[in-house]
């Protein structure tokens, strides 16, 4: 698994964006997480990331789909921010689809990059 970081910068603030390459679980999108929070790479000018696992094989089930979700709700970072994510897969966006509805999250699918970066910056 690897995990390819850029940042974009917009007059209204930055967009981390993340792609995803091989397999994933969900221990790695946490320790990712946790690598963005420990490095001060979501500070107050960021405006969202854009995940991208489009690239991957996205090992998750719903038991660590819930395991992420409870993680991401620990950190208040990820309450400030929008979470996009990339997905063409049917298996994949699923999670994402379901992240929707998750409360105190913002957090949506995507199937291009430009759909993902205008609901970010038109918070």
């Amino acid at each position: 698994m690897s995990i390819h970081y850029e940042q974009q910068n917009y007059p209204s603030g930055t967009i981390l964006i993340r792609d995803f390459e091989g397999n994933v679980e969900v221990e790695d999108i946490i320790e990712s997480w946790k690598f963005l929070l420990t490095n001060n790479m979501l500070g107050e000018n960021v405006l969202g990331v854009i995940n991208n696992i489009c690239a991957c094989n996205l090992r998750m089930d719903m038991n660590s789909f819930q395991y992420l979700i409870a993680y991401l709700k620990t950190e208040d970072a990820f309450k400030r921010i929008r979470l996009a994510v990339i997905c063409e897969d049917p298996k994949k966006i699923i999670f994402p689809s379901m992240g929707e509805f998750i409360q105190d999250l913002q957090i949506k699918p995507f199937t291009t990059y430009d759909a993902a970066v205008d609901w970010i910056i038109k918070q």
